[in-house]
């Protein structure tokens, strides 16, 4: 167990700069989630649009990225993550700059959401891939990291855009907060998110991994992932955990503010959560290498439940609204590289940019469908109540569904195998 424990980080050592780059791009991914519960309501009040049109554009998100993430995972295992990054990096800053030049016409909102939707398709998979690929030993800590990314963006986009808005406006929000990312994630990735390849008297194992065809990688081809009940169990558990959570979380400071929570109050404690979500990250990354995922996963989904409850029990107190939000960003920041986990374990690497990128889809539909109900309900009952009270037997599902995904499949056995066959 030691021996192991000092490999992972003796390969996390090595492999640093390839995850704080991947973790970038993660970050930048989550700004606008990040960003939209401070800006929902100067924009409402500034443009006279109501919560359901204009949540309808960033639900168009995860909508473009169902229908083109398993083609975006097509084009990362044919052209390589460097080039598919770097490209999808500079359109999403693009368009989230733009947002602070549009004028009152819905279309120019829901356009630029498109936009962002088009550089999002390959979000997470395209910053997964190249650590799936070259990590062994440290995989779910790596893995955990990466993803911690996102931790960032919801501590400190909150702040950031609340202070930004006080001053100057939602626009020039916008425009410093896309400034400051596209500064730091560019940098990040031109200089260090590439796949290695040592010399050929040398060659290290990662390098020699990321060396092999698609064909000679061990795992599931594409069309074999998709027979496995694996693949449908993370996929609808993924929808209906990420569709409940997502739902609460890209509308908190609103959610708290309907609690009685004053808007200074709920931007600080939504900042709360990133800072969870980075410790629930790193620590769950930590419990994946040395415990079941499939348990990790199952019991920080049904935990992510206590948010709702908490909330519509206790509603007002800002010790419990904290409190609440710090366990539901504990427990999401465990879940969400479990599931990363569990995919690349269940699924192997030959087709992982493909499989996993219908994973997303999933994911996608439940980002997508989940803030727009949401809003949806929140503009005919004037309360976010009734969507506190459905997220919770959501959660409790998808936990169901992750606690019985069963062991994961030998691929080097699989492999001898048809070599000693052939």
């Amino acid at each position: 167990m030691a021996g192991a424990r000092d490999d992972s980080y003796a390969e996390l050592g090595r492999r640093w700069p390839l995850v704080l780059a991947a973790a970038s791009g993660v970050s930048l991914a989550s700004v606008t989630s990040a960003s939209l519960g401070v800006m929902i309501e100067p924009i409402e009040r500034d443009l006279g649009w109501t919560r359901t049109q204009i949540t309808l554009g960033p639900s168009l998100v995860p909508l473009i990225v169902m229908v083109l993430s398993t083609g975006g995972g097509l084009l990362i295992d044919r052209f390589g993550p460097r080039l598919v990054g770097l490209s999808a990096a500079t359109a999403f800053c693009a368009g989230l700059a733009s947002f602070s030049l549009i004028g009152d016409h819905l279309w120019q909102w829901w356009g630029l959401w498109a936009l962002i939707g088009v550089a999002s398709a390959t979000m997470p998979t395209v910053w997964l891939t190249p650590v799936s690929m070259i990590f062994t030993k440290g995989k779910g800590l790596a893995v955990a990291l990466v993803l911690s990314g996102s931790g960032i963006s919801t501590t400190l986009v909150p702040i950031l855009a609340n202070a930004q808005v006080q001053e100057s406006g939602w626009r020039s929000a916008y425009l410093l907060i896309s400034a400051i990312w596209f500064a730091i994630v560019m940098t990040l990735l031109i200089l260090f998110f590439r796949v290695g390849r040592a010399p050929k008297s040398q060659p290290t194992e990662g390098a020699a991994k990321s060396a092999q065809t698609s064909e000679t990688l061990p795992g599931f081809t594409a069309r074999e992932g998709f027979r496995q009940a694996s693949f449908w169990k993370l996929g609808i558990g993924a929808f209906l955990s990420m569709s409940a959570g997502v739902a609460l979380i890209l509308n908190l400071v609103p959610v708290l503010r309907s609690t009685g929570l004053t808007p200074t109050t709920a931007a600080s404690i939504a900042g709360l959560l990133g800072i969870a979500t980075i410790v629930g990250r790193v620590f769950g990354g930590w419990l994946l290498d040395r415990f079941s995922a499939a348990a990790i996963a199952s019991v920080s989904a049904a935990g992510c439940s206590l948010l709702p409850v908490l909330l519509l029990t206790m509603a007002g107190s800002v010790p419990v609204a904290a409190g609440a939000v710090a366990v539901y960003g504990l427990l999401g920041g465990a879940k969400v590289p479990a599931v990363a986990y569990l995919a690349s374990r269940h699924f192997g690497q030959r087709a992982f940019g493909t499989l996993y990128g219908a994973i997303n889809t999933s994911i996608a539909f439940g980002v997508g469908a989940g803030p727009l109900v949401a809003n949806m309900v929140y503009d005919s009952t004037s309360s976010y109540e009734i969507v506190m009270l459905v997220a919770v037997p959501f959660m409790l599902v998808a936990a169901i569904c992750y606690g019985l995904l069963g062991r994961y499949p030998d691929f080097d056995r699989a492999e001898n195998g048809n070599s000693a066959a052939s």
